[in-house]
């Protein structure tokens, strides 16, 4: 019994977060949203700062564990560099889990600018604009799927690539 690892990868205020969290409510696929995780270790008595080597590194642990016992793991972080997905996909192989890729867009700049601009202050994670622009980004040419959030119903449209046209709740 081997699980699925669904790897998440997108800019900053794409609406990453949000599309992976309502798979997650659809299928119910455990959520690793790498974002809280970083924060969690921040705010901790560690008190780490730079948080993002060991947020990815507890996420992956923690996905291996329910990957191997079956479940489906969405994993929701940046992912910005090819060398980063692929390190995901290593794990995944490890213990015998398959993976399939989502590379999240916004095909609409004024609209991802609107999304990152007015986050809420909340978020673990909430770069400005010009930070998010100047950002490292390898696109993701071999992605299982891309993900427009400017599209009409990229949820739906998820579903049905992964097998769940009638938004029912499957394991994979």
């Amino acid at each position: 019994m081997t699980g699925r690892l669904i790897l998440f990868s997108g800019r900053p205020g794409v609406g990453k977060s949000t599309l992976a969290r309502r798979l997650a409510e659809k299928t119910g696929a455990i959520w690793l949203r790498i974002d809280s995780l970083e924060a969690g270790l921040r705010a901790s008595t560690l008190a780490i700062h730079s948080a993002e080597d060991a947020g990815h590194r507890a996420a992956q642990n923690t996905a291996m564990d329910n990957l191997a016992l079956g479940h489906t793991v969405i994993a929701d972080a940046v992912n910005e560099t090819n060398w980063m997905r692929n390190w995901w996909t290593q794990a995944a192989r490890s213990v015998e889990a398959s993976t399939f890729g989502v590379e999240v867009t916004c095909s609409d700049t004024t609209l991802h600018r609107m999304w990152v601009e007015t986050r809420h202050a909340s978020e673990p994670f909430t770069p400005d604009w010009p930070t998010v622009t100047a950002r490292v980004w390898e696109p993701w040419t071999d992605a299982d799927h891309h993900a427009d959030n400017a599209g009409p119903d990229p949820l739906a449209e998820l579903l049905k690539v992964l097998g769940h046209a009638d938004g029912t709740a499957k394991r994979t």
